[in-house]
């Protein structure tokens, strides 16, 4: 027990340097991000005004193809440090497709490992990928959503993601400092939970998208 409450004391400090760095950015980031959908709203708002004053008739382009154009003219006159942050939060979509690869993956590998030894070699690197990965997509995806509007579905979305971030970090760590345990019955239940919580977000960040009922048959 006392060997492993060192690894135990810095698991928690990690799991604490992850909470802490979202409620900074929260704290700093979110108003930066806020500032930003502001302007663009107010100039979409202006655009609308221009489009009705000059006539509707004379403007071949529609209201939403007319403020999108606006919206990424304004993001050029906004400071480095909002065009930044409005950058990682599109980076959103892409970033999310590791963690959703990675650890399903690393529970199909050791399961099957558990039985074929040479499948069980590649569950640290899944998992520690994965850990990386997860808290990245996290913060990635709060930035983009700062300034939607309220929705409780996009909160639960956002929220179980910040949960998949810390753990999907810890997992990483555990991974990486006692790999001979990548293959034990904890990992496959954590493993199991992440990727339940994986298909969980996927269809609560599409429902965000499309619409809760986008899966209608």
């Amino acid at each position: 027990m006392s060997a492993l409450s060192p690894r135990l004391g810095k698991f928690w400090r990690l799991i604490l340097a992850v909470v802490a760095a979202f409620a900074l950015a929260n704290l700093f980031v979110t108003p930066a991000v806020a500032h930003e959908e502001h302007r663009k709203q107010q100039a979409a708002a202006e655009a609308r005004e221009r489009q009705l004053a000059g006539g509707a008739a004379e403007s071949p382009m529609g209201h939403e193809a007319m403020e999108g154009m606006v919206m990424e003219m304004d993001r050029s006159n906004l400071p480095f440090f909002e065009r930044l942050f409005g950058w990682i939060g599109r980076l959103h979509p892409a970033l999310v497709h590791f963690p959703i690869a990675f650890f399903p993956a690393a529970l199909f590998t050791v399961i099957v490992g558990r039985k074929r030894p040479a499948f069980a070699a590649p569950v640290q690197f899944l998992v520690v990928a994965g850990g990386i990965f997860a808290p990245v997509a996290a913060a990635a995806g709060w930035l983009a959503a700062v300034g939607s509007d309220p929705d409780p579905i996009l909160n639960y979305h956002r929220w179980i993601g910040v949960a998949v971030g810390i753990v999907g970090a810890g997992l990483g760590v555990w991974a990486w400092k006692r790999p001979w345990e990548d293959r034990g019955a904890g990992m496959i239940l954590a493993l199991t939970i992440m990727t339940v919580a994986i298909v969980i977000q996927g269809f609560l960040g599409a429902a965000v998208t499309h619409g809760f009922e986008h899966l209608m048959f």
